[in-house]
This record gives C-alpha cells, structure tokens and sequence, in this order.
C-alpha cells in the first residue's frame, strides 16, 4: 500500500488527545491518525489488519489449548509458546510475522528453547521431515530453511479469498499441526521407522484437503 505525505491542519488540543491515545496504544502520531481515519471509512489497513489477525489467533490459541500466546514483540509479529514431549518438556516457542508490503503474507519461524544436542539432532530430523511432507502431500512449493535450532517456513496467500478471521484460522491450525506431529514424532523417538511412519499418517490427516498457505 502506497504512503504519501499529506499536510492537515489539525486543533492543538486535538493532536494533544491523539499524542495521548498514540502512546497508550504503543503507535505514533501518524499512525494513530491512520487508524482513527481508517475507523471512520472502514477501510483495513496492514497494520489494523495485523492487529485483528493477532486478536483473533489469540482467541483461538486460547480455546482447550496447551499452547501459550505472548504479548506481541511487534506490531506485525505475535509469539506461541508450546512444551515438547520430551522428557523435561523443553520450550518451543513460534513467531508468526506478517509482511505488511509483500507479495508473500509473512513467514512461521520454530525456534527452540535447549542445548541438548539429542533433542537438537532429533527435532532437526523432524524438520527435515515435515518439509519433504509438505513438498509431497500439502504445498509443493513451500519455502523453508531450517538449521536444527530454527525452521523459517514462509506463508502464502491463500489463492482463494478468505476474510481475517479465517485467516487467523488457517494460520494458528497450522501451527498446532506442526506443534502435534512434532510431538508425535518425539512421542516414539524410540523407534525411528515407527516415528516417521505416524507423523506422515497424522500429517496427511491433519492437512489432507486443507486451503494451502
């Protein structure tokens, strides 16, 4: 979306009401100004937008779920907190970030929260994992990269037009898949055949027929 510079002239005790409101929202001048305009024509701005989208996947984070959402690093990303089932259930944490000006909508990125090189080894044999799955059953054209610690997985735009609610939908689903077939790939780390055979019977439940993000 295209920024110009626009010169208004605006009430002192206005502004000094918006500078206010500004700060308690976290925003500057200019976009609290964006944001009340928009409000008032109805218009969804990436940033609006963003924000109803972090709304929405906390609601649905926060429905019968052992994961956790944080406060929002920023304005265009939100973190989810999960445990592993894996002994001393260490931390996976996953921050979704939206990109407000690009074609592509953002991007997932997994990190993990230890320094215990079996785990580490293991978890990146799941990555590896689920990218050749979704290559094979959900998103030929997927793009990700991974290094053991962290998997960046980029989101797409649905091809078919979808509201911001249903958005938020797809996206927190897709976090809790890979959060689930993560665990059950762990769950039966003991017997690595079995391990890769339930996760690819889980994924292609999980994402069989599935709108491609």
């Amino acid at each position: 979306m295209a920024k110009s510079v626009y010169s208004l002239v605006l009430n002192d005790d206005v502004i000094e009401l918006v500078d206010r409101v500004a700060s308690a929202n976290g925003l500057s001048r200019s976009n609290m100004i964006e944001k009340i305009l928009a409000d008032a024509v109805s218009y969804e701005t990436p940033a609006i937008r963003a924000n109803n989208l972090f709304d929405e996947i906390e609601r649905l984070v926060g429905e019968g779920s052992i994961m956790r959402f944080l406060d929002q690093p920023s304005q265009y990303m939100a973190s989810i907190m999960s445990a592993l089932s894996y002994r001393y259930n260490p931390a996976i944490k996953y921050n979704v970030e939206i990109f407000p000006h690009s074609e592509d909508l953002g991007q997932l990125k997994v990190t993990l929260r230890t320094q215990n090189t079996t785990l580490i080894n293991l978890v990146n044999d799941f990555y590896r994992l689920f990218a050749l799955l979704e290559k094979r059953y959900y998103n030929p054209d997927a793009k990700y990269d991974y290094d053991g610690i962290k998997y960046t997985r980029v989101l797409n735009y649905p091809n078919e037009e979808v509201t911001t609610q249903q958005l938020a939908e797809l996206i927190t689903e897709y976090v809790k898949d890979f959060n689930e077939l993560l665990n059950t790939f762990l769950s039966n780390q003991d017997d690595e055949r079995l391990a890769i055979t339930l996760t690819e019977k889980r994924f292609r439940e999980l994402f069989n027929g599935k709108i491609i993000i």
